[in-house]
């Protein structure tokens, strides 16, 4: 199984409720070259999951207009969701998924698959990791790809 891992393009600030915060031009930018770069990648009959938070949606929406598949709202995907309630709703799964969120989330997921331990990592905006193993469980994944949208420029 892959999990792609996406944190949301950048995004406006200032806004006073932070799930309402949308993305810049930059960050709509951003979110579309996340999905041609996916577009390229070899999934296994994906699903997109996402925040709740605008800009996730947002992010997520452009992915999935690449990819030509609808996006599911996912409420665990916030910024302090739970990573061990999200590992539990992750186990459960036999596609392949992409997950749109937001840090600290997206580097803690990510450690914990991996590492099987929860530490803060830094990840550029619209950045995606891929993720691959037998079972979407701690230490159980590996990274398979990364990518960082200033290598395309954006």
């Amino acid at each position: 199984m892959k999990i792609c891992i996406v944190r949301h393009g950048s995004a406006v600030s200032g806004a006073v409720q932070d799930q309402n915060r949308g993305l810049t031009d930059r960050g709509a930018g951003q979110a579309a070259g996340a999905g041609r770069w996916l577009a390229q990648q070899t999934f296994n009959n994906p699903r997109i999951l996402a925040s709740p938070f605008l800009r996730a949606q947002q992010t997520a929406q452009a992915i999935a207009g690449s990819l030509g598949l609808a996006v599911e709202t996912m409420p665990h995907l916030v910024p302090d969701g739970d990573v061990q309630q999200l590992l539990n709703d992750l186990s459960a799964q036999e596609q392949d998924l992409i997950l749109v969120s937001h840090l600290p989330l997206v580097g803690h997921l990510a450690a914990m698959l991996v590492d099987g331990e929860l530490y803060d990592q830094p990840w550029s905006p619209a950045e995606c990791w891929i993720l691959q193993g037998d079972l979407a469980a701690a230490a159980c994944m590996s990274v398979d790809a990364v990518w960082y949208p200033v290598l395309d420029g954006l």
